[in-house]
């Protein structure tokens, strides 16, 4: 029995893709196309959710963190471990398979290498999340790979449409999910080393965050089987505000509405690792979700969580059970593209 009434779903697996850390999920309204990554694969997952088709693409870097579709250019923006890249049109999936065929890619261009390059040497810095504004304004963040570091050497970095680049903000732990609510005045943000969702103030004319304090802390346990561990991961929000975040290391996404209460939680069933959602399919109905592999959970895992690494989905169409909760005025929404 759950140790309190909130609303609890559940997500199916789609694909049994077994990401080692699948990440950075993003829907493309132009192609009906979902994509993500794989971090330390350094590979791009693309899928068909019409056919069941399947693609990955893998570059030449130690990882590939984060990627967005563009407005105004094909392809996507993508970060490795220290820099900002321009990357091809993705392969277009047409294998019926969770493992099919590699396809090797090179990034089209170096857009910027911002980081300290001695950090970034010594493996004490990477990059990892990012997000869009409204206005195609492109944030990515680094973080400390030492997550039981007292310092936090991470950075927020904000890339204006004239490529512009300015750092929002240092002494970041893990700069992880990033999103904006529907009228732009408020931007949300999580450092995974706090287990908590901060809001900013944001002015859209400017791009710039301020007055930061506390969105949410930590949730109440999932039921009484799953207590609450973890931290706050990657971040989605549907089109009327409501912030949808990934539990890290345990098992669930919850949703939380403006003022800050809980609305839903998504069961993960099989996966200690879910890690950020999105919206996609034709109407934004459908709810993606990527997970990372038991060996990023704790020891022992594997067989507990047989479904950790694979992508997850969950019905939010007019008939489903989460409508019920959310009511008859609710839509999803896709991410921001990229202007640059």
């Amino acid at each position: 029995m759950a140790p309190h009434n909130i609303p609890i779903f559940d997500a199916e697996v789609l694909l049994k893709c077994q990401n080692t850390l699948g990440e950075g999920v993003v829907w493309d309204s132009k192609t009906q196309l979902l994509h993500w990554v794989d971090i330390f694969a350094s590979t791009l997952h693309s899928y068909n959710p019409s056919t069941g088709a399947h693609s990955i693409d893998k570059y030449p870097s130690k990882c590939l963190t984060y990627i967005t579709p563009r407005t105004y250019n094909k392809g996507f923006l993508g970060t490795f471990e220290g820099s900002l890249v321009e990357l091809p049109e993705p392969t277009t999936p047409t294998e019926l398979t969770p493992k099919p065929t590699i396809n090797e890619k090179q990034p089209t261009k170096v857009i910027s290498e911002p980081l300290n390059e001695v950090l970034l040497k010594d493996e004490t810095i990477r990059f990892n999340d990012g997000g869009v504004d409204p206005k195609g304004r492109v944030f990515v963040g680094s973080m400390g790979q030492d997550e039981t570091a007292e310092v936090y050497p991470g950075e927020l970095w904000r890339y204006d449409l004239d490529g512009t680049k300015t750092k929002i903000l240092e002494q970041v732990g893990v700069s992880n999910g990033l999103g904006f609510s529907p009228d732009g005045k408020l931007m949300y943000y999580i450092d995974s080393r706090k287990d908590q969702i901060d809001v900013f103030d944001y002015d859209l004319s400017t791009g710039t965050p301020s007055n930061r304090k506390v969105f949410a802390s930590s949730p109440p346990a999932l039921d009484d089987q799953h207590p609450t561990e973890g931290v706050y991961d990657g971040l989605c929000l549907d089109g009327v505000g409501n912030v949808w975040v990934a539990r890290w290391r345990n098992g669930r996404v919850v949703g939380i509405n403006p003022q800050g209460e809980i609305i839903a939680m998504i069961r993960v069933d099989g996966s200690k690792g879910a890690t950020i959602p999105c919206f996609g399919g034709p109407n934004l109905e459908t709810m993606y979700i990527t997970t990372a592999s038991s060996s990023q959970g704790g020891p022992g895992d594997s067989a507990k969580y047989p479904n950790s690494g694979d992508l997850y989905s969950v019905d939010f169409g007019p008939d489903s059970p989460i409508r019920k909760v959310l009511g008859e005025g609710w839509k999803g929404a896709e991410r921001y593209r990229a202007g640059i």
